[in-house]
């Protein structure tokens, strides 16, 4: 079970990154140390003022004071990752701790030459002094805060007995404890429908989860398309218990074009066409996500204790999609979502395709970025003018 500090956990740790099978989080074109990684996620209910948190390694010390980054905040059910160094601009939500070289970030998480490659990693409010733990490594190391550590009252920890192979990360399962898999920081959750979505095909509208790949669907920029793949993704109650961000967000009927509601998951983005967004944005049409439009209340959260029924759409590129009829984006394969979606199971893939070959170099709109969501949608909606209706 995750320990919380203020409603803040580790959501995950890339604590071992080297050669060629590294993985490259800043997508610079090298993977390295300072690719490494450290993600925590707020899960208090409301946005969280990280100016007083620090992350401290029990090997190395301080790791980053995100005092440092001016006034960061963290939404409820995002995440923010600290990355041992960032080349160029960190997006939202992520953090540079300026390390080059990885070598003050965090060490490695296995067990090479002889030596057990170990540490504790801290999350501290330096203002109250309260503070969790992560001890992990091969033979995990005893709690013992570094000097000048500003932790007073530890109020919870864990100790994950395991190296995690190279380019692997630390990442949570259904019953909220970490497990090893593939590296997906600053993710929300996958792009994806939820079962009944009635999806635009050559055959007319079809529910998501009756499409098959090679059928062709109508996309807004090229006309009937063949779908590559499909994957159904299914959440149990049990995990969206642990993990009420991945919970699927109701968009109302006529909000984005939409002739009825539409549930899909929280990164799902949709639509919005608006001279507003060309004039603040430099494009009529850009790309907002489900979970943006709950926070400015123009949409829901599925709060029922049903499982969610989710399923992935791709194609040979990033596309938008009449669904429920409105225009949405298909999976967006990207490297973060490639290494966590692509390699995963249960793909259903139209013949003679390969999804570990494909990717997507761009996406088919811009993306709104929170803030700037949050501008257009305070500006738009009192107007009535969230969208014009999709034809």
């Amino acid at each position: 079970m995750p320990a919380f500090l203020d409603g803040l956990f580790f959501s995950e740790i890339l604590a071992d990154n080297i050669g060629g099978s590294g993985f490259n989080t800043d997508g610079d074109g090298s993977s390295n140390k300072s690719d490494e990684f450290i993600e925590i996620q707020n899960n208090s209910g409301g946005t969280v003022d990280l100016s007083d948190y620090q992350l401290w390694s029990q090997t190395n010390g301080l790791l980053f004071d995100f005092a440092t980054a001016g006034s960061p905040t963290v939404d409820d059910g995002a995440t923010a990752t600290v990355v041992g160094e960032y080349s160029g601009t960190p997006p939202a939500g992520f953090f540079d701790s300026g390390d080059s070289n990885g070598t003050n970030f965090i060490p490695d998480g296995e067990t090479a030459g002889g030596q057990n490659r170990a540490d504790v990693l801290y999350l501290v409010n330096a203002d109250t002094g309260d503070y969790i733990f992560l001890s992990y490594g091969s033979n995990p190391l005893t709690v013992s805060p570094p000097a000048g550590f500003p932790g007073t009252n530890e109020v919870g920890g864990e100790v994950f007995a395991n190296g995690a192979p190279n380019a692997t990360s630390f990442v949570r399962d259904a019953d909220g404890d970490f497990t090893t898999g593939s590296p997906n920081p600053g993710t929300p959750g996958p792009v994806c429908f939820c079962a009944g979505t009635l999806i635009r095909t050559e055959q007319g509208d079809i529910p998501v989860q009756e499409l098959r790949p090679g059928m062709r669907v109508l996309t807004k920029d090229h006309g009937f398309v063949p779908l590559r793949a499909v994957r159904a993704a299914p959440i149990g109650r049990q995990i969206l218990r642990w993990h009420p961000d991945a919970r699927p967000v109701v968009i109302p009927a006529g909000l984005v074009g939409n002739d009825r509601p539409i549930h899909v998951s929280p990164a799902h983005r949709v639509l919005i066409m608006s001279g507003l967004a060309a004039l603040h944005f430099g494009a009529e049409e850009v790309l907002v996500s489900a979970q943006q439009m709950v926070r400015h209340g123009a949409a829901f959260v599925d709060e029922s204790d049903a499982p969610a029924h989710y399923f992935h759409l791709l194609f040979d590129a990033h596309q938008l999609i009449m669904a429920n009829g409105c225009w949405s984006e298909s999976l967006f394969l990207g490297d973060a979502a490639h290494a966590a979606i692509a390699t995963a199971s249960g793909w259903d893939v139209q013949e003679g395709c390969t999804i570990e070959d494909m990717s997507h170099d761009k996406t088919c709109r811009p993306v709104l970025r929170g803030f700037e969501a949050a501008l257009l949608l305070a500006l738009i909606a009192p107007r009535g003018d969230v969208v014009r209706r999709a034809a």
